[in-house]
Parts: C-alpha cells; sequence; structure tokens
C-alpha cells in the first residue's frame, strides 16, 4: 500500500468513525433528555435544597458510574467529570425549580 492510499483510507476512516461518533451523540443526548425527565419528576417531590443537593447520592452515583466506566474499558475519571458536570447542572435546575414553586406558593392568589 501506497503512502498515498493509506492517506486516502485513513481520511476515509476518519470520516467513517466521526460519522459513528454522531450517532452515538445522538443516542447520548436522547438518553440524557430522558434522565433530565425523570430528574425533573423527582424535584416535584423534593421540599428543600438539602434534599436537591443530597452529597451522599452524588457520591453513590460518582461511585457507581466509575465502576461501569471501568467495567466498560472507559477511563473512570472521564465519566466521573462527565457527571460532575451533569450533576452540576441538573442540580441548578432543581434549584431553580424549586424557587419557582415556592415563590408560586408564596404568591398571593389574584382574583
Amino acid at each position: 500500500m501506497s503512502d498515498a492510499q493509506a492517506g486516502t483510507d485513513g481520511a476515509a476512516r476518519i470520516t467513517e468513525l466521526r460519522a459513528a461518533v454522531d450517532r452515538l451523540d445522538q443516542r447520548i443526548v436522547e438518553l440524557l433528555a430522558v434522565r433530565t425527565r425523570v430528574v425533573r419528576e423527582l424535584t416535584t417531590h423534593k421540599s428543600d435544597e438539602a434534599a436537591v443537593r443530597s452529597p451522599d447520592r452524588v457520591r453513590q452515583v460518582l461511585d457507581r458510574v466509575a465502576e461501569l466506566a471501568g467495567r466498560h474499558g472507559m477511563p473512570p475519571e472521564v465519566a466521573v467529570a462527565t457527571y460532575r458536570t451533569l450533576i452540576e447542572e441538573l442540580t441548578r435546575m432543581q434549584l431553580e425549580m424549586l424557587a419557582d414553586r415556592r415563590a408560586a406558593a408564596a404568591a398571593p392568589e389574584r382574583r
């Protein structure tokens, strides 16, 4: 195989792998959207910031994600960092939902 052919084969493989990554991203985002919907519903059952922040649950999720990543050949630190960001953003969302719910409950009734 010539260098030119190897380069062409390499470029074709890069295109193919990028398409695979794009398809995986679609599936990942779909699953993250489902997870977000579940967290939104879960938030309706929480009554305070401590229940939202729940550090013991966060640690449990991060430990589980690290274990799952290792089992599937993924560097655990990548999975944990990803989930830390996800948890931070969803915690922010939950706190906003809680604040909105409290504000609505405190607002005087309009007639």
